[in-house]
């Protein structure tokens, strides 16, 4: 189903975005890495009457216009959640996220937890604490060693053979990620989105006081052969947080099809 194809201005950045329904609650949906907002393009068919969903393509992906190694900070995401309340004339809006995008909804969640009716997180980041992610996007020897194992990866097999053997990378995530690596235009995708979504990330006590302050309801859709990001993730969050309820669905970490699209829509409907 095609939506209605816009622009929220961030300042000079822009972020495109397709609107599917008219009802009268806002839908915020938020896509993982790799993806675009034709990700949720199958949800209109259940959530059109009730939800007026907005599906973001992300910085530098999708028709979004994004300038090289600017990053997303806490400006943009304050201005986005400013203008899409004010936009559509709602108090609060639900969150629907995949993979990295459910680390945005995460740290929305953490940031602004009044503004925020639900969140249903489909195999979502940064529900734990990831160091391997902190050291090549936050410390100043593993931004180097990253930058340059983006540019010049051949030197650095040794080193990420190191890294699987110490179990810093899963074999999963290993397999995973190279698939983002075989071409130098792939390289300088994952460049720009990495760092740039690097201070997008929630404290985990900040954000689990907030849930549980204002009894945000939480879904977590989890793939049961989910190797990228595992099961045990989402049961390592919901620790003393009444109001999330895990999904386990029959997939990896690709969970999105027709059966599941229908049993998402249920938690929004």
């Amino acid at each position: 189903m095609e939506g209605q194809a816009a622009f929220i201005s961030l300042g000079n950045e822009q972020l495109h975005y397709l609107k599917w329904g008219t009802g009268k609650k806002l839908l915020l949906a938020l896509h993982g890495y790799g993806n675009d907002a034709l990700l949720f393009q199958a949800f209109p068919a259940y959530l059109q009457e009730q939800y007026t969903i907005v599906a973001l393509d992300l910085p530098h992906h999708g028709q979004s216009k994004w300038p090289l190694n600017m990053p997303l900070t806490a400006q943009h995401i304050q201005a986005l959640i400013y203008q899409l309340l004010q936009q559509y004339q709602v108090q609060q809006l639900s969150i629907l996220a995949y993979s990295i995008g459910g680390r945005m909804a995460l740290y929305i969640a953490q940031h602004y937890p009044q503004a925020i009716q639900a969140l249903v997180l489909l195999a979502p980041d940064g529900l734990i604490f990831n160091p391997f992610y902190y050291f090549v996007t936050r410390n100043v020897i593993g931004k180097v060693l990253f930058r340059n194992f983006l540019h010049h990866p051949k030197p650095y097999s040794k080193l990420i053979w190191l890294f699987r053997k110490l179990h810093i990378i899963t074999e999963a995530r290993y397999k995973f990620g190279m698939q983002y690596l075989q071409t130098p235009e792939s390289r300088d995708f994952l460049y720009q989105v990495w760092p740039g979504m690097a201070g997008i990330v929630p404290k985990q006590n900040k954000l689990r006081a907030a849930l549980s302050k204002y009894n945000i309801q939480v879904h977590i859709f989890s793939g049961k052969y989910d190797k990228v990001i595992p099961l045990s993730h989402a049961k390592a969050f919901k620790r003393n947080l009444p109001h999330v309820h895990i999904h386990e669905v029959d997939k990896g970490h690709r969970l999105l099809d027709n059966e599941t699209v229908k049993l998402i829509a249920q938690c929004l409907l």
